[in-house]
């Protein structure tokens, strides 16, 4: 049996560049984040999102930027804001034409995170 990866269900390169194209896009544009992103280099965290994401579903090994502890340290992100940008990525995987499985599987892995990333819990 041909086991298939998240990544390539999800289109490989090119799908996960759409979705991740959707996903900055909304992060930007929810009031709630948007706070987070001012100032920030665009080009710079979708390139990011990209190679995580990739790496994160079955994709090629291509991360090599700081942990995601570092990269979010100080950033005094909310477990309410967590939990948007969880809703915006499903939001982003099924306007991409996602199957709910996918979908769901895509969310729990990013959602893994929430420990390294989360600092003010109940914000």
């Amino acid at each position: 049996m041909v086991r298939v990866t998240l990544y390539e269900q999800l289109g490989g390169e090119a799908g996960i560049a759409t979705v991740v194209e959707d996903f900055y896009a909304r992060l930007v544009a929810d009031d709630l984040l948007a706070p987070w992103f001012e100032g920030a280099d665009d080009d710079r965290i979708r390139f990011h999102l990209r190679a995580y994401l990739a790496v994160a579903l079955g994709g090629p090994e291509g991360y090599t930027g700081r942990s995601m502890r570092q990269a979010h340290a100080g950033l005094k992100i909310t477990g309410t804001a967590f939990a948007t940008a969880l809703d915006r990525l499903a939001d982003s995987l099924r306007a991409a034409g996602a199957e709910e499985a996918s979908v769901t599987r895509v969310v729990a892995i990013v959602g893994s995170l929430k420990p390294v990333v989360v600092q003010v819990p109940l914000g």
